[in-house]
C-alpha cells in the first residue's frame, strides 16, 4: 500500500479592493444552506476555478462578486504541506498564483506564477501521480495526437455540481472530449494502467533533471543570504519583528506631534517644507526600488554565472571524451545474422563521435543563451546604475534646497516630523531587505520539498518499471472490494434487489439490475447510484485502492430529485411488492437521511462539502453557513472583513 496523500479545503477567500470574506471549511462535513440564489453553489464554482476550471467566472450573472470583488484565495492542505492558491476574476485571470504558505503569511513568501496546465502537473505531484497521455486520431484525419488526461479529467470524480446529480450527464457524460477520457482517469485513480516503458524512463530523467536544476536554485540563494549573513531564518524573522515594532512606535510619535502641534502650525511655510519633504520621500523609494531590483539581477546574473560554469566543465569532459575517441581505433566488429548465420561489419566509432558531437552542440548552445542573458542582465544593471545616480543627484539638490529654506524661514515642529519619518524610512528599507531573505529561504524550503516529492516519484517509477503490467489479479481485488462497497451502499438505500448491480470492469460506471447510471431515468435511483458509487470509491481510498482520488467531495443539492414526502405503500403493493419495481415505493425522507449518514461515515477519514437548500436536521451541527437571497447571501457587507478591522 502506498502513501495516501489527500487534498483538504481550508479557507476560501473572496477578496476585493474594500472587501474581504473568508468561508472556513470543516476538516470533515461542511453543509452550506440557504435561500435559492444566496450563493451557495457560487462556493463550490470558486473552488473549481482556483483549482483549474478552464473557463473564468461570467461576472455579468454573478453581479454581486462582479462589484465587490477582483480575486479569489483557496487555501488547501495537501497531507502536512499548505498552499495558497490565487486566481484573477477580472484580468489575467489565467495566470495563477501559488504560494506555499498559509493565506495570512502571504507577505513573507514569493508566489509561484503558473498558466492552467502548469497548476494541474503541480498537483498531480503532489499527489504522486503520473498525468497519462492518450493516443488517439485526430478527427476526419489517420493522423495520431497526444491527449492529457490531468487532474481536470480525476476532478469529475470530486465535484458534481446540481446539473449532473441525479442526472444523466453524471461525470460530465454529455461531453464527447471529457466522457471518451473518464475510462482513462479511473484507471489512473486505481493504478490501473498498463505503462509503456520508454515512457517512464523519460519520465525519470525528467524527473532527475529537475531535481538537478532544484539543487542549482538552492545553492544560488544559499550562496547569496551567505553573503548577506542572512543564514538564520529565526535571526531574520526575529529582526523582522523587532523592525515592525520600532516603526509602529515612531508612527505613533509621529501622530502624537501632528495631533499636539499640527493645528497651531498651518502656515505657508509648512506646506512648502511638506511639500519638499514629500518629493524627497518619493525619490528615496525610487532610489530603494532600483536598488532593490539592482540586487535581483545581481543574485540572477550570479545564479546563471554558476550554471554557466557547470557547462563549461561539461562541454571540457566531453571535448577530452572526443579527442580520445578520435585517437581510439575500434576495430570492425562482426555481427552474426541468427538466420543465416552469416557476418556483417558493424562500427562504433562513427555513431558515438556523431551522438557526443551532438552533445558537445549543444552544451554550446546553453552556454551561448546563458551568456546572452547574463549580457543582458548586465546592460539592465549598468541602466539602473545611472537611473540612481540621477536619482541621487535631484536628491542632494532638494536637500540643499530644504537646507536653505530652514535657514531663512521658522518652521515649527516640523523638524521633529523630518527626524521621525527618516527614522521610519531607514527601519522600512531595512525591513524590507531582512523580509527578502525571509523569502528566499521560504524559497529554499519551497524548492527541498520539490526534491522529496521528485524523489518519491523517481521512486514510484522506479517500482513501476519493475511490475511495468498490470495483474488481472490486482484488477479482480480491485473491483471485488468496490462492488461490495457499492452494493453494501445501494442496500442501504432501500435497493434491495441486487442482480446485476455492479460496477463495470470495462466502462468503469455504476450498474443497477444489469442497466447503467446512464440508461435508468429516475432521478432518485441515479442519485442513489452516483452516490453508492463515489462512496466505494472513497473506501477503496481508505484501504489503499484508489490512491489517486484526493479524497475530497463537493456535492450540490441531494434534495432534488428526492423529496420529503414520504410515500406509504397500499395493502394491495404491500402483498405483490415482489412482483413491484422497488424504485417507484422508495420511502424519501428515509433514504434522504440514509444518504446524509453515509456521508457522515465517510468524513470520519475525508472532507465533503455539501451545498443544499433544506439539509435534514442530522446535519444541524455540520452547517456552517446559512445564505438568505439578497444583501444577506455569499456578498454579505455586514461581514465585510475590511469594514471590521477598520472599526
Amino acid at each position: 500500500m502506498g502513501l495516501v496523500l489527500t487534498i483538504k479545503m481550508n479557507k476560501l477567500i473572496l477578496q476585493g479592493p474594500a472587501y474581504r470574506r473568508t468561508l472556513t471549511f470543516n476538516k470533515g462535513l461542511t453543509v452550506i444552506s440557504g435561500d435559492k440564489t444566496s450563493g451557495k453553489s457560487l462556493i463550490l464554482s470558486l473552488i473549481d476555478y482556483c483549482l483549474g476550471k478552464s473557463k473564468k467566472i461570467d461576472l455579468k450573472v454573478q453581479r454581486e462578486l462582479n462589484e465587490y470583488c477582483d480575486q479569489i484565495f483557496l487555501e488547501i492542505k495537501i497531507n502536512d504541506e499548505i498552499l495558497t492558491i490565487n486566481r484573477l476574476l477580472k484580468e489575467k485571470w489565467d495566470k495563477i498564483r501559488v504560494y506555499f504558505c498559509l493565506f495570512s503569511d502571504l507577505n513573507n513568501y514569493s508566489p509561484k506564477i503558473v498558466d492552467r496546465d502548469e497548476l494541474l502537473s503541480l498537483l498531480m505531484r503532489k499527489l504522486n501521480i503520473d498525468e497519462y497521455k492518450l493516443i488517439k486520431h485526430q478527427k476526419h484525419s489517420n493522423k495520431q495526437e497526444l491527449e492529457l488526461v490531468s487532474f481536470r479529467d480525476i476532478f469529475r470524480y470530486i465535484y458534481i455540481h446540481q446539473h449532473e446529480l441525479g442526472t444523466h450527464d453524471f461525470l460530465a457524460n454529455k461531453s464527447t472530449f471529457k466522457r471518451y477520457k473518464n475510462p482513462h482517469a479511473f484507471k489512473m485513480m486505481f493504478g490501473l494502467i498498463d505503462k509503456d516503458k520508454d515512457s517512464l524512463r523519460e519520465q525519470l530523467v525528467a524527473a532527475k533533471n529537475q531535481i538537478d536544476e532544484a539543487h542549482k536554485v538552492i545553492n544560488g540563494l544559499k550562496s547569496y543570504l551567505k553573503e548577506r549573513d542572512a543564514e538564520i531564518y529565526l535571526e531574520l524573522w526575529n529582526r523582522s519583528n523587532d523592525f515592525d515594532v520600532e516603526i509602529t512606535v515612531k508612527k505613533r510619535e509621529k501622530t502624537e506631534i501632528i495631533l499636539n502641534n499640527g493645528r497651531n502650525n498651518k502656515n505657508n511655510e509648512n506646506e512648502m517644507y511638506i511639500s519638499l519633504k514629500n518629493e524627497l520621500t518619493e525619490i528615496a523609494n525610487q532610489i530603494f526600488h532600483y536598488q532593490k531590483q539592482r540586487n535581483d539581477l545581481i543574485l540572477s546574473i550570479r545564479s546563471k554565472s554558476l550554471l554557466r560554469e557547470e557547462y563549461e566543465a561539461e562541454l571540457a569532459e566531453t571535448e577530452a571524451t572526443i579527442e580520445i575517441n578520435y585517437k581510439l581505433i575500434i576495430p570492425n566488429q562482426y555481427i552474426e545474422c541468427p538466420l543465416c548465420q552469416s557476418s556483417l561489419p558493424h562500427s562504433h566509432q562513427e555513431v558515438n563521435e556523431n551522438t557526443l558531437g551532438k552533445i558537445k552542440k549543444e552544451i554550446t548552445n546553453k552556454i551561448k543563451m546563458i551568456t546572452s542573458m547574463i549580457e543582458n542582465e548586465t546592460n539592465i544593471v549598468e541602466e539602473i546604475d545611472t537611473k540612481i545616480k540621477r536619482w541621487s543627484k535631484k536628491q542632494a539638490i532638494i536637500n540643499s534646497a530644504i537646507a536653505e529654506f530652514v535657514k531663512e524661514t521658522e518652521v515649527p515642529f516640523l523638524s521633529q516630523l523630518d527626524s521621525i519619518n527618516s527614522i521610519i524610512n531607514k527601519l522600512s528599507r531595512e525591513r524590507e531587505i531582512i523580509k527578502e531573505c525571509l523569502r528566499m529561504h521560504n524559497k529554499i524550503a519551497e524548492k527541498e520539498r520539490l526534491v522529496i516529492e521528485l524523489e518519491s516519484e523517481i521512486k514510484r517509477l522506479e517500482g513501476e518499471l519493475e511490475k511495468l503490467r498490470v495483474s488481472e489479479a490486482y484488477k479482480d481485488k480491485v473491483f471485488e472490494f468496490l462492488n461490495s462497497e457499492y452494493r453494501g451502499y445501494m442496500l442501504r438505500l432501500k435497493y434491495d434487489d441486487l442482480s446485476e448491480t455492479y460496477i463495470s470492469k470495462d466502462s468503469h460506471v455504476p450498474f443497477y439490475r444489469g442497466s447503467s447510471v446512464y440508461e435508468h431515468e429516475s432521478g432518485g435511483l441515479l442519485l442513489c447510484m452516483q452516490i453508492s458509487y463515489l462512496a466505494a470509491i472513497l473506501r477503496c481510498k481508505e484501504v489503499g485502492y484508489a490512491l489517486g482520488h484526493p479524497g475530497f467531495l463537493m456535492l450540490d443539492s441531494l434534495s432534488k430529485y428526492l423529496g420529503t414526502i414520504k410515500k406509504e405503500r397500499s395493502s394491495e403493493a404491500e402483498e405483490n411488492k415482489s412482483d413491484t419495481i422497488d424504485e417507484n415505493f422508495i420511502n424519501d425522507p428515509e433514504v434522504y437521511e440514509e444518504l446524509y449518514k453515509i456521508l457522515i461515515e465517510l468524513t470520519l477519514k475525508h472532507q465533503i462539502i455539501i451545498v443544499e437548500n433544506t439539509p435534514p436536521d442530522i446535519v444541524d451541527t455540520y452547517t456552517r453557513y446559512t445564505f438568505l437571497s439578497g444583501h444577506r447571501g455569499l456578498i454579505n457587507e455586514s461581514v465585510n472583513e475590511y469594514k471590521e478591522e477598520n472599526e
